[in-house]
């Protein structure tokens, strides 16, 4: 059977680096590995994981350390796959998990050999109107992603004044997360594929599991992600979209409504469910935890 470990690169409370390491464990990683965006090693309770400590050393002995967070991913990304044991390398972010029913060791083991990477689609965790915003990781549901024509009607008519943020009905990426298989030459990680010579592998799309990103884990940590980007400005490959959405909560902030903001556009009302479980935009979190 395949066997596949998982690289990270996070700035975030030791409470959800532990949270996503034991979802991994649960999904059976053989080695789950988060290098911590920061100076001070964490020392929480993250058995099953190694936190490494992104520290002046660190940067010193790659080399450099990347003023953006992207170009600091790949510099983990790349080292993860230098120094990778597994048959696969599995590359998200720490509000990334896998959702499905199926073993992700099998599905990997399905993959034919000539095939290097595996792209998992991303949904995206919305509350419904009766949520504890203070509640982490409470999503009652997934938005699936979509093109046109939905694209260009459903966002405006679902977010009034804020339709303009999302890309393929998502607030996040709607490029899906990959997995890349060890062992090759030349190979390029990135954050949502891989690539050899600047061309990116052709890769299978699985529809079995898919990737759910809590791109709002809750209303604070929401809050303190925009309140960082906006403090650091270290983000410099957000799309236009992206950057909407730091402007437009920047302006929120400074008026108090950012609860008003998170509100219209990560919460789902009675209308807005029933016409995406009409079109299959939308799946129940039926457990509502992320061993799903």
């Amino acid at each position: 059977m395949a066997n596949f470990e998982v690289v990270a690169l996070a700035l975030a409370p030791e409470r959800h680096i532990a949270t996503f390491i034991a979802h991994y464990r649960r999904r059976g990683a053989d080695r789950i590995r988060v290098f911590f965006d920061g100076e001070t090693a964490l020392a929480g309770d993250f058995e099953g994981g190694e936190v490494i400590a992104c520290d002046e050393g660190f940067w010193r002995d790659l080399g450099v350390r990347p003023d953006s967070v992207e170009n600091r991913q790949r510099a983990v990304y790349d080292l993860a796959y230098r120094t990778a044991d597994a048959d696969w390398l599995l590359v998200v972010d720490v509000d990334e998990f896998i959702l499905g029913e199926g073993s992700l060791p099998d599905l990997l083991d399905t993959i034919e050999a000539g095939r290097e990477s595996v792209i998992f689609p991303t949904v995206e965790a919305v509350y419904d109107t009766r949520h504890d915003l203070s509640q982490e990781y409470g999503a009652a549901f997934f938005r699936k992603s979509y093109g046109k024509p939905f694209s260009s009607i459903l966002p405006h008519l679902f977010y009034p004044g804020c339709g303009g943020f999302f890309t393929k009905g998502l607030l996040g990426h709607d490029m899906g997360k990959h997995a890349v298989r060890t062992g090759l030459e030349g190979v390029e990680v990135d954050i949502h594929e891989s690539k050899r010579g600047g061309v990116p592998f052709q890769a299978v799309q699985t529809r079995s599991l898919l990737l759910a990103h809590y791109d709002a884990i809750s209303l604070d940590q929401w809050r303190a992600k925009w309140d960082r980007r906006l403090a650091v400005q270290d983000t410099m490959e957000m799309g236009r979209k992206r950057s909407l959405q730091s402007t437009i909560y920047s302006r929120a902030r400074r008026l108090g409504a950012e609860v008003e903001l998170f509100r219209r556009i990560y919460v789902v009302g009675g209308f807005q469910t029933f016409v995406l479980r009409s079109l299959n935009l939308i799946i129940p979190n039926k457990t509502n935890d992320l061993t799903v």
